[in-house]
Formats: structure tokens, sequence, C-alpha cells
């Protein structure tokens, strides 16, 4: 009852047990706290996150832009109102046109920004907790590029921009984000070193700064490229509200499509470094500092290309 009136709340279920646990919980706290409408709900998850520490500005970024796809999808502004139904139906809707990991990324930033309502007692129930996922392909990425290729895509390239890219990615294992934001400070043409560190406009996944050694070629380069204030790539260009300040992604379709080798991407360059160092008998230890990735998840991806012991034989 409230001001003397009946109000009638659905338990949206048909299940005899379900409803009943239902009620008990309702009858024992009838009443959320009211929420504000999604999308304003959807900004203060993200300034929460931000706050706690756990988003990154490109994190941040991305996650704002699935939540907010499905607040356009969903149309409803009150989040109490949003049913399992709904989340089922926009996750199918995402697996017709994205891949079914990039799905059910999106599912579980939606799970994240539930539970934050749930603990905010803005809803009752993680509704999201009720879509059941497709099996994920766990097969681990094998895609690399030979010495050869890289050397080819690398001497072949004519824009300087793209080269500083692609020696970023198959020298040094960076990230996308990372050669986009890249300072001059970061890479010490002295000592041979390549600092990945937090900037004010960027910080480093997991919060993880390290130190990579210059390959010979990648320090010849630079010489000639220059040192360039305040961003090694595009220094002329400030962020705005896109994700990236500058973002390489069509250049480098272009040319990796040109040379017939369209599956080669930023991430096949990052790739490419580290299973080349397996190879060739790094440890997994020193190839995982310098690319920032935890020792087990390197271990999955490269452990299976390191010499056997037996390989020893073959020096005498």
């Amino acid at each position: 009852m409230v001001s003397g009136k009946r109000i009638q709340v659905s338990l949206e279920t048909s299940d005899y047990g379900e409803a009943v646990a239902k009620a008990l919980d309702i009858r024992a706290d009838p009443f959320l706290i009211t929420a504000d409408p999604l999308r304003a709900e959807i900004e203060a998850f993200i300034d929460y996150k931000v706050r706690q520490n756990e988003y990154s500005a490109a994190s941040a970024e991305s996650k704002r832009y699935a939540l907010k796809e499905f607040a356009s999808f969903v149309k409803k502004a009150d989040p109490a109102t949003i049913t399992p139904a709904d989340l089922e139906r926009f996750y199918q809707k995402l697996r017709a046109r994205v891949a079914e990991s990039t799905a059910q990324g999106y599912v579980t930033t939606l799970r994240s920004f539930f539970n934050r309502l749930l603990e905010t007692r803005k809803v009752r129930t993680n509704v999201v907790k009720a879509v059941k996922l497709a099996r994920l392909d766990t097969k681990r990425r094998t895609d690399y590029c030979t010495p050869t290729l890289r050397d080819k895509l690398i001497a072949k390239c004519k824009r300087e921009d793209l080269k500083f890219a692609l020696f970023c990615g198959f020298h040094a294992g960076l990230r996308k984000t990372e050669i986009i934001e890249a300072r001059p400070d970061w890479f010490d043409l002295k000592s041979g070193l390549i600092h990945v560190r937090k900037t004010d406009t960027f910080r480093p996944k997991d919060r993880d700064e390290r130190t990579i050694p210059m390959t010979k070629a990648f320090k010849a380069f630079l010489r000639d490229y220059g040192l360039r204030t305040p961003f090694m790539l595009h220094p002329d260009i400030p962020h705005g509200k896109s994700r990236y300040r500058w973002d390489f992604r069509r250049p480098w379709a272009e040319y990796v499509a040109t040379n017939k080798c369209p599956e080669v991407t930023p991430h096949v360059a990052r790739h490419t470094f580290a299973s080349l160092l397996a190879s060739a008998g790094v440890s997994i230890y020193k190839i995982a500092q310098w690319l920032g990735d935890d020792v087990r998840v390197v271990q999955q991806h490269y452990a299976k290309l390191l010499p056997k012991d037996a390989d020893i034989e073959a020096a005498f």
C-alpha cells in the first residue's frame, strides 16, 4: 500500500516457486530507490567506474558506446522495467552482425552495469544473468607474420606515419592505443629502450608501465623520423570526442590489402612480435614483461612456440 492505494508489482514469471521467492523479497523490501533515466544511469555508472580507477579513458569510451547502443535498442527510460527478454533480444541482434566474442563483451558490460544498479537498490535483480550465452570458441589466435613478410611490409611503406605504426607493432609489440598515444620521452635512443608510461591522456592497460628493448632497425628509423612533441604520431592532432586522437585503421587496412595480406592487423603485428621471440627461445617471463601481459596469458598463447628441450641436440 502506498498512500492508501494498493500498488501491483509484476513478478515476471509463471513459475510458482520462483514467484513465491520474488514475492517474499518484495514484501521484505517493497520500495526501490527511484532511478534516473536509463541514459543518465549509464553516465553515472561510467563516472563511478572511472573514479574507482577500474576504467581507463579508452575503456570508459568503449563501455559507454556499448551501453548507449543498448539504451537505443531497448527504448525504455526506467531501468527497473527492463526484462530478461529485452536483454535476450539485444544479444541475438548483436550476434547477427558482430563476432560472438564482441556480442558477449557487450553482455558482460551490461551485467556489470546492472550489478551497480542492484547495489544501489534501483533494480531488484540483475536481469542480465538470465541471458544464456552461446559457447565461445576459446581457440587461441595463431595469426602472425613471417619475418620476411614483416620486413617487406616495413620496407615498402612510403608513409612515415604508417611506417612508425608498423615498427611499433612489429618491433615493440605496442598496442594500437599505445602507438597513437606514444610520447617522445618514451623513446630513449641513447639507452636503446622504450618506456611505456602513463600520461595525462593515457593509462597503460592494467596500469602496468613497462620497458622494452629497442631493436637496431627501430632505432635507426627513429633517428630519421625524430622525436616529435607532444605525440610521436601526428602531434598536430589533439584529443577530441572520438575514442582515438587519430585513427590509422583505414590507411593500415588499405596498405595491407594492397600487399595481399588483409589479415594483418595491428594486433597481428603485436602477436608477431611475441611469436617470433618465443620461437627464438626468449623466456615467457621476458615476453610477458615486454608485452605488458600476465605471464599466464602469454603462456597460453606462446608456450607452444618455445623450442623443446630436445632441440639442444641440433646445436651439436
